[in-house]
């Protein structure tokens, strides 16, 4: 299990509150690719879910990946400028290096995305281990 929490994390380690994302906000989680990022998740995961649980859990991942990549739009929202995320924005939108850009106030923004992250690690373990095939689960934790 606990591989497959640092694969999931490793998805996340890209900095992660609460108010309406602005279009800026959106577009730059939009470039980032972190939706397919989680699609790509979902994939590897879904062989350790039990054939008659697959509807069930794509349901709650996808509102898990929903939640998620919203709360990551406010906190981005609410710690960079409109400015700041349209620079960000048209560097990779041209593949370009972006300039690195701090955010706000950078402690503040570590806690809220850590605790975003560690939600999101919990609520996908926990929906891995609701669904998934006990035996899959059980070779998996052996293996570590």
């Amino acid at each position: 299990m606990k591989k497959l929490l640092y694969v999931c994390f490793a998805f996340f380690a890209i900095q992660v509150g609460f108010a309406q994302a602005s279009p800026e906000a959106k577009a730059y989680i939009k470039n980032l690719k972190m939706k397919e990022s989680l699609d790509q998740t979902k994939t590897g995961i879904t062989n350790l879910i039990l054939s008659e649980n697959l509807e069930k859990f794509n349901t709650e991942f996808d509102g898990l990946v929903n939640t998620f990549i919203t709360d990551f739009e406010n906190l981005v929202q609410e710690n960079y400028s409109a400015e700041d995320l349209n620079k960000l924005n048209k560097s990779l939108e041209s593949n370009a290096t972006p300039e690195p850009i701090a955010p706000k106030d950078a402690v503040a923004f570590q806690e809220k995305a850590n605790k975003i992250q560690e939600e999101m690690g919990m609520s996908l373990q926990g929906i891995v281990m609701k669904y998934g095939d006990p035996v899959k689960l059980e070779e998996m934790q052996q293996q570590e």
